[in-house]
């Protein structure tokens, strides 16, 4: 149940992280005219209310998205609890997929209960860098958002890892199936040789009839 424990401690320490930083993020920002510069040009803090979900989609559809919401939070749960009490996770991407999904986990409750809560998402931090670099202007998140990115990408490290190891393991199997037949495919072929041999050294000749009378 280590696992479970381990599990347990980032959801709490993440969303922990995720509410306090929205929270004072909503208390701050707002006094100081909505916005804070923390790196020129990189990065700013800038407060934002989001009744949408990521990029200001499915914009003010509380109930949909916080059902949705739920019903894969609860998903996700329920397929890490099942792998944990089956000790399934040994062998399915073992701590380092529980982690990914705990992050997912994290992230979701964390701008879930922000929808229950409050009707919208509270979002503040701003990738500037992204329109310094290609004058293009990139959504605000939070770090629930920052959670769910990181757990989605390395979820998906992992299903290409499984892939490759996959892919190996049936090549393995092929190779050694092919070395399996090859012995006897040689013996096979050999076997009529040596009956030949056989029956030409048993073969009496002419010659060896003659002599044979004569005496």
């Amino acid at each position: 149940m280590a696992i479970a424990i381990i599990d347990f401690i980032i959801v709490a320490v993440l969303l922990t992280g995720d509410l306090l930083s929205k929270h004072y993020a909503a208390s701050i920002l707002p006094e100081i005219g909505g916005s804070y510069e923390a790196i020129k040009d990189v990065l700013t803090f800038r407060y934002s209310e989001n009744t949408g979900a990521a990029f200001g989609m499915f914009e003010d559809s509380r109930v949909f998205l916080s059902g949705f919401v739920g019903v894969v939070i609860l998903a996700l749960l329920a397929f890490m609890v099942y792998h944990i009490v089956k000790k399934k996770y040994k062998e399915k991407g073992g701590v380092f997929l529980q982690v990914a999904l705990a992050m997912i986990l994290a992230g979701g409750i964390g701008n879930l209960v922000d929808r229950i809560a409050l009707g919208y998402v509270r979002d503040f931090i701003e990738y500037t860098i992204v329109y310094t670099l290609f004058k293009k202007d990139f959504a605000i998140c939070n770090l629930a958002d920052v959670y769910l990115t990181i757990g989605v990408i390395l979820v998906i490290i992992y299903l290409i890892y499984a892939m490759v190891i996959e892919a190996r393991k049936e090549k393995e199997k092929k190779a050694l199936a092919a070395q399996s037949e090859t012995p006897t495919t040689s013996q096979e072929e050999s076997a009529p040789q040596d009956s030949e041999k056989v029956g030409e050294d048993n073969e009496v000749t002419p010659n060896d009839a003659g002599g044979e009378g004569d005496e």
